[in-house]
């Protein structure tokens, strides 16, 4: 399934202000974007890069079309989540597209919050407890 996330662009303008992310950019492969100047991304599958420029602030890079990315990011959530519970079903409680993207961009934003760090399972819980008070699960 190829999802534009231009198409939910209003949902990630409103995550950008609450995190401070002045700037959005679209790029049509995000590896290819990637290697073109020398940046690693955080998880191959990963559809998002955050990137801090002096002058314009924070820049949430992402692949404006992806077609699996988004599932395999919320399927290597799975798997590490199943390490903490094994009863939480990810596929269910991220049962949209729109969630699995917010996911996303929370996902690569966390990696950035000084005092998570670098254990993606400690990055998962704060971009589920961040869903959860932003009101998504309610939905």
């Amino acid at each position: 399934m190829l999802v534009s996330l231009r198409d939910y662009e209003g949902v990630l303008k409103d995550l950008g202000k609450e995190y401070f992310i002045q700037n959005l950019q679209y790029v049509t492969d995000i590896n290819a974007w990637a290697q073109d100047n020398n940046i690693r991304l955080s998880e191959p599958h990963q559809p998002m890069k955050l990137m801090a420029d002096e002058g314009a602030g924070l820049i949430m890079v992402m692949q404006s079309d992806v077609t699996g990315e988004i599932d395999d990011v919320i399927t290597n959530l799975g798997v590490r989540w199943a390490l903490k519970d094994t009863a939480t079903n990810m596929d269910k409680k991220l049962n949209s597209v729109k969630k699995r993207i917010i996911y996303c961009f929370l996902k690569e934003y966390a990696r950035s919050v000084k005092r998570i760090g670098d254990d993606e399972l400690v990055q998962d819980e704060w971009v589920l407890s961040e869903m959860e008070s932003l009101g998504y699960f309610k939905e």
